[in-house]
């Protein structure tokens, strides 16, 4: 413990005798050593972002993509602590500290953007450094886990579900005719800040799509063991027998392209079972499915190896969240609603499992 303390004051002796020699990089020296005691993020580990700051392009999340603020900086319009920023590849910023500009004017709000707040000093936290020089917090209360009264900081961030209509793509490219974005805005939803989609609906597929600013749901509920469940209704071409709909519940061997860029077709491409699946007869040609995975076009192919063409596809429920609710139905391709209290509960509880 003693030998925590030593080195938490040598770090700050260390930055001061810095900014004592007026070094030109002192002042961005200093204050990177000091944040590591003044800073909290609600987003992940508080000690990756006090030690190793955040991409500079995240500053401007809420007007720009990763590619235009990239672009952005290339170009030589943003400036961090007075000082022109022309390389994009991982230069590190650090929230409360730096002072990001662009185009001469500073960029302020982004911290919130990204979910980060300046810890206030609390009775029950412990601030420890490690032998590397890395800050940790400790709860005395909860050892490593999210404390229930900590907030998650969602009111910073904005929510909508959507009645998505088929023919409509969901990227958030506006150079791709009938994208999401321009789609919602012309049925009249106006983001405050840079949305995109959690998940994709193929652009034949219509029903519920939940779109945000907060980028931790997108991470949170799309990966791994955190995916969240997705109900959708089908119908196909033709008359489903009892054994057509046993095997979907077993799973199916398909062949899938997931959408990443920067890798080759060969990466990309998974040949496997589907994971079991909830199956329930609506009709003769007709069943509603609820599935975990999110291959591309995955229902689609498990009915193409079925012999079945899909002639409609509708994503009526997602996360729990439904497209038809007691507080906000869509009934209608292109109807909205912000999320309900009840329904943000659930993206919350999402965002909590994933700490």
């Amino acid at each position: 413990m003693q030998i925590n303390y030593l080195l938490a004051f040598l770090l700050i002796q260390l930055s001061g005798i810095v900014d004592a020699f007026n070094y030109p990089f002192s002042h961005n020296f200093s204050n990177r050593i000091k944040s590591h005691c003044l800073f909290h993020s609600q987003t992940g580990d508080a000690s990756n972002i006090e030690t190793e700051g955040i991409r500079l392009n995240k500053v401007f999340k809420a007007t720009h993509s990763r590619r235009e603020a990239d672009a952005l900086i290339e170009d030589g319009r943003v400036s961090v602590n007075g000082e022109l920023v022309t390389n994009k590849g991982g230069f590190k910023v650090f929230p409360f500290k730096d002072v990001i500009r662009l185009d001469g004017k500073i960029v302020t709000g982004w911290e919130k953007m990204n979910a980060i707040v300046e810890e206030k000093p609390q009775a029950n936290k412990i601030r420890n450094i490690s032998r590397d020089g890395n800050s940790k917090s400790k709860d005395s209360s909860k050892d490593g886990k999210m404390n229930d009264n900590d907030q998650l900081l969602t009111s910073n961030f904005e929510y909508v579900k959507y009645f998505k209509p088929i023919g409509v793509t969901c990227t958030t490219d506006e150079r791709v005719k009938d994208n999401i974005i321009d789609a919602i805005m012309e049925d009249g939803y106006m983001p405050r800040h840079r949305v995109y989609p959690i998940g994709r609906l193929d652009k034949e597929t219509s029903g519920l799509i939940i779109l945000t600013s907060d980028g931790r749901v997108v991470n949170n509920v799309l990966r791994g063991e955190k995916k969240q469940p997705k109900v959708y209704k089908v119908m196909v071409d033709g008359r489903l027998e009892e054994s057509d709909l046993q095997r979907l519940r077993d799973g199916i061997t398909i062949r899938t392209v997931a959408q990443r860029k920067g890798r080759s077709i060969e990466e990309n491409t998974l040949i496997a079972k589907t994971k079991p699946a909830i199956v329930e007869r609506i009709g003769p040609c007709s069943f509603q499915m609820t599935i975990v995975e999110g291959r591309n076009r995955q229902i689609r192919k498990m009915m193409q190896a079925l012999g079945f063409t899909v002639t409609r596809l509708h994503r009526i429920e997602f996360m729990g969240i439904k497209l038809q609710s007691s507080g906000h139905s869509l009934n209608r391709p292109g109807d909205w609603a912000h999320l309900t209290e009840n329904e943000m509960a659930l993206v919350e509880a999402a965002l909590k499992s994933a700490q």
